[in-house]
């Protein structure tokens, strides 16, 4: 995507705050009016002060070749008093209020410009977040969960600074040129003109180092998501860095990537740093230069007076402000972009198609789901992890999955409500090919415990009813006991109030699977997902466990991941995967009797007499 796009898209952002923007220009506006006219009042001292004699009384030609005359005419008379003091008192009250009202104008266009910025960011960013709460889960397998992060905050930071750190500006600014190169023209066209030829220069090196400092820029952005991820990384697997005793190593990782992430800013730092410098110094060489004509002009009487070499300077030294500010701007607006870069790649990857929960959409589910040669490979691979998957599990019944690990076990339970897309064969619903039904409905159907707990730094009661926001106390409650976690959560300290901390720190792992089993019961799921929601537990929490999935079992239709064959051996239908591929199907004693992998997998873990 070339610049203007880039930018055009940026600014696209700053459209719902027009009245903000219009005020913007009309204080910019403001702003360099009252300062050039500090300015021109200020050069009219020489005369009116100095050499109050030399003041024409009458009144110029009116045409646009004498309005240089025509403006230190009124200038004088609006001015000039009976005396020097006078004229002195006046145009210091003059360049008082002229400064005194810019001022006024600066402060209350910086606070408009403040109210732009936060307003742009809280926009960028809830969109940001919203589309990346609709992105497919291939999208997080692929990426860090740090990019999305340094994204939320630095990138935007850095797109934000671009639009409303600049814009103001770029209104400003060019309103500054625009008034003081007027100026100047008046004053004297042929030293204005000399003035002219030395820009294109300047505007060709701001423009190669504005290039230079978006792709270091890029990389800059990108080494921050690195960081940001070793942070998030080592913070959610803290128990078992410390466990390890990885504290050095995962020390000397961050420092390695802050040495990059340093090296990289620095690099892109000199550039930032080089053109307003580099913009000053050419600058002092033009003046010189102009020093030079124009002192000569005064010095030899021509048609160039001291008061107009004065305002010439004076108006000419004011434009290098303006000129290194567009200098600046440029880097800023290359770091914008850079960033935006990034961003909008994200906001481009095409969302899952989500809509709001509509129950009359949600399939009746009154017969079963099928699997039909269901072929599958994570994307941006081609190997399949699944081939040819076929087999049907009726309303009411227990299907359950047993293999080694690696045998496609998981995939499967994630390609049912459609985490994946599958890439040959058909998974229906009552007969209803999943892929052409509604996701949100289609997920509707399905309750998970998984092995991985999911709970949020919330309340026992609102981690229950995640998603089920219109539940009483009262239902809560009967799912909480039905689970087996009443008996936990009645002894903490507030009850259903009290916090769990990140990810249910303050549970045990029994704890945390109970509060799942609750909150599937609540939601009330016509199909249930368990997907080896016992294999890390001790005994007494898996005993507790078990017993809130067969009252969570009942009457549901249900598909089972599980290690131990025990707790599958009443299931209506099992399944055996090896790398991938359907093996043997059929009731745990017509499994025990075919004496092949089934057989295989119960006598290892029955041999030693265990249950």
């Amino acid at each position: 995507m070339n610049n203007f796009k880039l930018y055009g898209r940026m600014v696209k952002y700053l459209k719902p705050y027009g009245l903000m923007l219009l005020s913007t220009v009309i204080l910019s506006f403001c702003v360099v009016t009252f300062e050039s006219l500090s300015l021109w009042f200020t050069g009219s001292l020489i005369n009116t002060i100095f050499k109050p004699g030399s003041v024409s009384i009458s009144i110029p030609t009116m045409s646009i070749g004498n309005l240089n005359e025509i403006l230190k005419y009124w200038s004088y008379k609006l001015i000039q008093r009976n005396s020097s003091f006078e004229s002195l008192k006046l145009i210091c009250i003059f360049v008082i209020i002229f400064f005194l009202f810019k001022n006024l104008f600066t402060y209350l266009k910086s606070l408009i410009t403040f109210n732009l910025l936060f307003f742009v960011s809280r926009d960028f960013r809830n969109e940001l977040y919203g589309h990346a709460l609709i992105l497919p889960v291939t999208y997080y397998d692929r990426n860090h969960s740090g990019d999305i992060l340094s994204m939320m905050f630095n990138d935007i930071a850095a797109i934000n600074n671009s639009l409303t750190g600049t814009f103001e500006k770029l209104i400003t600014e060019p309103l500054r040129l625009l008034f003081f190169i007027s100026i100047l023209i008046i004053i004297n066209p042929v030293l204005t003109l000399i003035v002219f030829c030395i820009y294109p220069v300047l505007g060709v090196l701001i423009a190669q180092i504005g290039k230079t400092v978006r792709r270091r820029s890029r990389r800059s952005l990108e080494s921050i998501s690195g960081l940001s991820s070793i942070m998030n990384e080592t913070v959610q697997c803290i128990r078992a860095v410390k466990m390890f005793n990885m504290n050095e190593f995962e020390e000397n990782r961050f420092k390695k990537e802050n040495q990059h992430f340093t090296k990289i800013n620095f690099r892109t730092q000199i550039y930032n740093a080089l053109s307003s410098p580099l913009t000053e110094t050419l600058g002092v060489l033009m003046v010189a230069g102009l020093l030079w004509f124009g002192g000569r002009d005064v010095l030899m009487g021509k048609n160039f007076t001291a008061e107009d070499f004065l305002r010439f300077l004076a108006f000419l030294f004011m434009m290098f402000q303006p000129l290194k500010s567009l200098s600046s701007i440029n880097n800023t607006i290359q770091n914008g972009l850079a960033a935006s870069e990034r961003v909008f790649s994200l906001m481009d990857t095409p969302p899952e198609l989500i809509t709001k929960v509509n129950e009359s959409a949600v399939p009746v589910f009154n017969h079963g789901l099928r699997f039909d040669n269901v072929g599958f490979s994570y994307p941006g691979t081609n190997e399949e992890v699944l081939h040819d998957i076929s087999f049907e599990i009726k309303k009411g019944q227990i299907g359950a999955l047993v293999g080694s690990s690696g045998s496609g076990k998981s995939t499967i339970l994630d390609l049912l409500p459609r985490f994946y897309e599958i890439q040959k064969g058909v998974i229906s619903v009552d007969g209803i090919d999943t892929k052409t039904m509604d996701l949100v409905s289609l997920r509707n159907l399905f309750g998970i415990v998984s092995q991985e707990t999911i709970l949020f730094n919330a309340s026992v009661f609102e981690n229950i009813t995640y998603g089920m926001n219109n539940a009483s106390r009262e239902q809560v409650l009967e799912v909480a006991q039905a689970a087996q976690a009443w008996e936990f959560i009645d002894k903490m300290p507030q009850g259903l109030n009290t916090i769990i901390g990140e990810r249910g720190v303050m549970l045990s792992g029994g704890q945390k699977q109970r509060l799942s089993i609750a909150r599937a019961l609540l939601k009330n799921p016509k199909i249930l997902i368990l997907d080896e929601a016992t294999s890390a537990l001790d005994t007494e929490s898996e005993r507790l466990v078990q017993n809130a999935i067969n009252t969570l079992m009942q009457n549901r239709t249900a598909l089972v991941v599980a290690h131990r064959l025990s707790t599958i051996s009443h299931a209506d239908t099992i399944l055996v995967l090896e790398d991938g591929r359907l093996t043997e199907q059929g009731t745990h004693e017509e499994l025990l009797r075919l004496q092949k992998r089934y057989k295989y997998l119960y006598d290892i873990q029955f041999s030693s007499g265990a249950v």
